[in-house]
């Protein structure tokens, strides 16, 4: 199975540093290299974190909403952030089980 390529509003998990384990939306891409994540509750919206992308696992999972919100260059909350991984935790445990 071929890995995506990172994008806006695709959703990543930390594999690295104090918030491993942690799912983040990729809100902008920087270079090859790193990307810009939140996550609605430690790391705003206002305030990403920037981050190497070999330290992120790629899910294969895309929150159209956020991605069109970046698109059109719409006002992106927290709670929207927020909503969008628990829409996807909620998507991803019914695969599991």
């Amino acid at each position: 199975m071929r890995q995506m390529a990172p994008a806006c509003g695709v959703i990543v998990a930390s594999k690295a540093g104090r918030d491993a384990g942690r799912s983040f939306v990729i809100l902008k891409v920087v270079d090859d290299q790193y990307v810009l994540i939140a996550d609605g509750e430690l790391r705003k919206v206002q305030n990403p974190k920037r981050k190497k992308l070999r330290h992120l696992s790629i899910r294969p999972y895309v929150a159209q909403e956020i991605r069109q919100c970046l698109e059109q260059q719409k006002l992106l909350t927290d709670s929207d952030v927020r909503k969008a991984l628990a829409a996807f935790e909620q998507a991803d445990q019914k695969e599991e089980g």
